[in-house]
């Protein structure tokens, strides 16, 4: 597997969002160096060019330029972030054969509206799903039906019936057992998977740096069984894992053994691939 480190904050809507800089550093600097790539963030915020989209031009290119590296890699990628909306660019290679597992505790299904424009994140599983033709352009759609959500908690109705509206399947952190999320992705008839990792699935007694924690989320080996099971008998064709921001270094390293554990199931699966 090679990695792609992008420490894009842009489209978070935290007041911290550069945190998650530092916490895609921190992640890599316990990768193999040779298989690692980092991918250059533009230092401004960006401009939204009167999209429904925060910071878009900034958000685009970064997804832009994961999108080239991911196309000439030798091997299945996983992209370190940053923001949520980090995997953007990795999904440009994606064929109909293909299932896109979310494991996060958000739905990133916000509505796009370009009167309240919102943090990309917000709204990656939208952009991927149902976007104007004009944003993102370069980027394929997802087939709704090959969309597995799992994991999330406290999701306002209104997302939870735009997933439904949209044909997206999605399971709450209680439903989203390994059975249940094996079982979806076996219900997309996909032959590959592409996973990915938002760490706030987890629960904030096993990790601190999340930027918006919510409780009752699941502890790191829960974390590694979902993986397991989403990856299970398919070719793992990329993968994410964004979300982290430590508030300094020391307890950034407090956090990093169940990261890693993450990254070792990501990195299992395209192995046995």
């Amino acid at each position: 597997m090679q990695f792609l480190v992008v420490g894009q904050w842009q489209g978070s809507a935290s007041s911290r969002a550069m945190r998650l800089g530092d916490g895609a550093s921190a992640i890599a600097a316990d990768l193999p160096r040779a298989a690692t790539t980092v991918v250059d963030v533009p230092a401004g915020a960006g401009d939204r060019l009167e999209t429904a989209v925060a910071r878009y031009t900034s958000v685009l290119t970064v997804a832009e330029r994961v999108a080239e590296e991911t196309a000439v890699a030798s091997e299945p990628v996983l992209v370190v972030g940053g923001d949520g909306a980090s995997v953007l660019g990795a999904t440009a290679g994606l064929g109909p054969d293909t299932a896109f597992v979310r494991i996060a505790g958000s739905s990133g299904f916000r509505p796009l509206n370009r009167a309240q424009p919102v943090a990309a994140e917000t709204a990656v599983l939208r952009i991927l799903v149902d976007r104007p033709d004009d944003l993102f352009p370069a980027l394929p759609t997802l087939p709704p039906s090959s969309i597995v959500l799992a994991g999330i908690r406290g999701a306002e109705e209104s997302e939870l019936n735009a997933l439904d509206r949209a044909g997206v399947g999605h399971l709450d952190v209680d439903a989203a057992t390994p059975d249940a999320i094996a079982a979806a992705v076996d219900a997309t008839g996909a032959e590959a998977v592409f996973v990915h990792v938002d760490l706030d699935v987890l629960d904030p007694s096993e990790v601190d740096g999340l930027l918006e924690p919510v409780p009752f989320g699941l502890d790191g080996a829960g974390l590694v069984e979902r993986i397991q099971a989403a990856t299970r008998g398919r070719r793992l064709v990329g993968a994410a894992l964004t979300g982290f921001a430590p508030v300094d270094p020391d307890r950034a390293v407090d956090d990093l053994g169940v990261i890693l554990r993450a990254v070792g199931a990501l990195t299992s699966a395209s192995r046995a691939a």
